[in-house]
């Protein structure tokens, strides 16, 4: 195994742990802090990857991922709760009171899930992302702040580019990261568009 692989596959160790901590943070700030620092951990993989297979097009999902997902986002995210500042540095995010209990089962099962995925590819590294995809999904599901879903979002957006660059780095995967960024930034621009028509969200707020 190269010193690439190793740093790759400890960058997303690290990328991984952060997503538990999606999990049980329970103030935005932080939460949107961790998410850049999420990012950026598999912006710098991508990099090494497409150093180590001399790919440009996980070079231009690099930089994609850190300045849209590593920066823009959560510059958007934080710029727009500043006129709330107050309330949002201080004011505690619904979670549940097991998350990290429900955050160990669902990686045990996303463990065992992977095993069929491992004896068709052959790539054992890829159960971190398949770990990290699950879990953001469990983040964005056991969220009821819709400012916290849309960090799961991204999470969940980091997972399967990562996922899908360790199982077969090709140039659609540059494509599929662009989609998903518009399809974020739509999902971005509904949410805020009501939070600063109806104040802080829960996802209630927004049915009906």
């Amino acid at each position: 195994m190269s010193v690439v692989t190793n740093a790759v596959d400890l960058l997303g160790m690290a990328s991984l742990l952060i997503t538990f901590i999606f999990l049980s943070a329970s103030y935005m700030h932080s939460l949107i802090d961790w998410l850049s620092v999420q990012s950026a951990a598999i912006a710098l993989a991508f990099t090494l990857m497409g150093w180590e297979t001399n790919s440009y097009s996980l070079y231009a999902l690099a930089g994609i991922t850190f300045v849209f997902r590593a920066l823009v986002v959560p510059y958007i995210l934080k710029k727009d709760i500043r006129d709330d500042e107050r309330i949002w540095r201080y004011r505690e995010i619904k979670t549940t009171h097991h998350a990290i209990v429900w955050g160990l089962i669902v990686a045990v099962i996303a463990y065992f899930l992977y095993q069929p995925i491992y004896e068709v590819t052959g790539v054992w590294s890829g159960s971190i992302a398949f770990v990290m995809l699950l879990l953001s999904f469990l983040a964005i599901v056991t969220r009821r702040n819709a400012l916290a879903q849309i960090v799961g979002y991204v999470s969940m957006e980091n997972s399967l580019l990562y996922l899908a660059a360790i199982l077969s780095p090709m140039s659609l995967i540059l494509e599929i990261g662009i989609l998903l960024d518009i399809l974020g930034f739509a999902l971005l621009a509904v949410v805020l568009g009501a939070r600063k028509r109806y104040g802080p969200l829960e996802v209630e707020e927004l049915v009906g």
